[in-house]
C-alpha cells in the first residue's frame, strides 16, 4: 500500500542531498499494488489498471512487457531495469524489443532502452520530521518507440513481424523518467515519482505526472520480510550506541529540534568546573561557529540562528575540559 501525492520535482542530482517531504499534499491514502505469479510470467505488478510483467536473471531485474486497458506489449529481448546491488553512481544499459496489439485493431512492433543510474544520496525528511539518512535516488529513463498497422489475421507475438510492413510508418514515442528513493532497511522506495511524454519531430508532450510516498512504518510490517528487518534492528541499534556516546563523565548535551530550519537550541549540563567551548561546522570540516562558555559546573543553554546556513548536515561539538561529546544535525 503506498499514498498517492500531489507531484513534486525530483530534485538535484549528487551527495547529501536534502528532500523534505513535510509538505507533500495527499491525494489517495489507499493506493494498493498488488505483485503476483502467473503461469506464464514469474513476477506481475498490477497497479493502476495496468500489469507489468517482470523478470529476474542472476543479479538483474528485467521489464518484459505490459498490458493495459488498450495495449498488450511482450518483450522478447527483455530490458535491464536495475541490477543488485545499487551505491550511489552505479550506472546500467538495457535495451528491449518486441510485439504488441492495440485497441486489439493494430499490431505493433517496439524497441526501446533503458538508462538506470543511482544519482543521489542524502536525506528525506518524513512527514512529522522524522529523517531517513542514509537514502539513495535511482532514476529510471525508459525511451519505447511503437509502430502501428492493422491487425492481420496471422499475427501471433511469437512471430517475427516483417520490417517492410513498418518501416514507412511515424513511430509513437512514449518517455518514462521514474525517480526512486530508497533507505536501507525497506524493501520498497520511500518516494517515488513518474513523469511520462510523448515526442515528436519538436517538442515532448507531457501526458502524465505522479508522485507516490510509501511510508517505512507501514514497511516495518511487512509479513516474510526478515532481511530488512534485521538491518533495521541494527541501525536502531548503532542510534541507540550514539545517544549513549553523547554522554561523558561530566558533560551531557542535546540539541533541536533536527532537522532545523530557523534556531538551534544547544543544552548541556557541565557536571563539575571546567572550561567548555561550543563550534559547528560542516561535514568537511569548514568550521562556521565557534564560542567559548565561561568555566562553571552548570546547565547551559545557547541558541544558535542558523537562518542563514546553507542546507546540509552540521556537526554540533561540544569540548569541556579534555572530554568532547557531538550531534550531527540537519538544516533545511
Amino acid at each position: 500500500m503506498k499514498e498517492q501525492v500531489v507531484f513534486c520535482e525530483p530534485g538535484e542530482t549528487g551527495e547529501s542531498q536534502i528532500w523534505d517531504l513535510t509538505r507533500i499534499k495527499l491525494i489517495n491514502d489507499a493506493y494498493i499494488v498488488h505483485y503476483f505469479t502467473r503461469a506464464d510470467w514469474k513476477i506481475i505488478g498490477s497497479e493502476k489498471g495496468k500489469l507489468t510483467f517482470l523478470e529476474t536473471n542472476g543479479d538483474s531485474l528485467l521489464t518484459a512487457g505490459y498490458e493495459t486497458p488498450v495495449d498488450l506489449v511482450k518483450y522478447r529481448q527483455q530490458g535491464l531495469l536495475l541490477r543488485f546491488p545499487i551505491a550511489y553512481g552505479a550506472a546500467s544499459k538495457g535495451q528491449f524489443e518486441g510485439r504488441g496489439k492495440h485497441h486489439d485493431r493494430l499490431e505493433s512492433v517496439v524497441s526501446g532502452k533503458i538508462q538506470t543510474t543511482a544519482d543521489a544520496t542524502g536525506s528525506i525528511i518524513l512527514p512529522g520530521n522524522d529523517t531517513l539518512e542514509s537514502v539513495t535516488r535511482i532514476h529510471i529513463r525508459k525511451i519505447e518507440k511503437a509502430r502501428h498497422i492493422p491487425i492481420s489475421s496471422e499475427f501471433a507475438f511469437d512471430h517475427p513481424a516483417d520490417d517492410s510492413l513498418f518501416s514507412a510508418v511515424e513511430p509513437e514515442i512514449i518517455t518514462t523518467d521514474a525517480y526512486q528513493w530508497y533507505e536501507e532497511g525497506y524493501r520498497y522506495p520511500v518516494f517515488e515519482t513518474i513523469e511520462t511524454y510523448r515526442s515528436d519531430s519538436t517538442e515532448m508532450i507531457p501526458l502524465s505526472k505522479d508522485a507516490y510516498f510509501y511510508h517505512p512504518a507501514e514497511q516495518a510490517y511487512l509479513p516474510e520480510d526478515i532481511a530488512n528487518q534485521v538491518v533495521r534492528e541494527r541501525k536502531h541499534a548503532a542510534r541507540e550506541a550514539r545517544m549513549r556516546e553523547k554522554e561523558s563523565n561530566f558533560l551531557s548535551f542535546s540539541c533541536y529540534p533536527n532537522p532545523v530550519s530557523d534556531h538551534l537550541e544547544i543544552e548541556f549540563t557541565l557536571r563539575k568546573a571546567v572550561s567548555a567551548v561550543i563550534s559547528v561546522a560542516d561535514t568537511h570540516g569548514r568550521l562556521y561557529a565557534h564560542f567559548p562558555l565561561k568555566s562553571r559546573s552548570d546547565m547551559y543553554m545557547q541558541r544558535l540562528e542558523m537562518r542563514t546556513y546553507p542546507p546540509g548536515h552540521y556537526v554540533i561539538k561540544v569540548s569541556a575540559g579534555n572530554e568532547a561529546v557531538s550531534e550531527t544535525i540537519m538544516k533545511k
